[in-house]
């Protein structure tokens, strides 16, 4: 899991991101390097197996996506098919990358009470 903790900033994080908060940046690090290898193992395959693009079509509650401009791994073209695939989605595109709350937390913070506050 250390290997994987060391990779993962870059797929995480935007590049200025990493620079101006390598605190922050160590302890993500930490959570994923604390983690059972069988557990994440098991879940890994969970989601290589698991394929819910036609099931997303049946969600019938408001429903919000949170997007970072510069996330590798849901991008926001994955973000944007789902919005058109869940009836009356809204999507929010934040100046991040795929841990957004925490990269951009007043963005992420700004879009989640807008749609809260929209009667969501």
């Amino acid at each position: 899991m250390a290997e994987l903790a060391a990779s993962s900033p870059g797929r995480w994080f935007t590049e200025p991101f990493i620079a101006a908060q390598p605190t922050l940046v160590a302890a993500a690090q930490g959570w994923i390097a604390g983690i059972a290898p069988e557990g994440y193992a098991a879940c890994c395959e969970a989601l290589a197996q698991a394929d819910l693009r036609g099931a997303i079509t049946g969600i019938r509650v408001p429903t919000l996506l949170i997007a970072g401009a510069s996330d590798p791994v849901t991008t926001v073209a994955d973000a944007q098919a789902m919005e058109r695939a869940i009836a009356g989605a809204r999507l929010a595109e934040v100046p991040a990358s795929h841990l957004s709350n925490l990269e951009a937390p007043v963005a992420f913070g700004d879009a989640l009470a807008a749609f809260l506050a929209a009667g969501a």
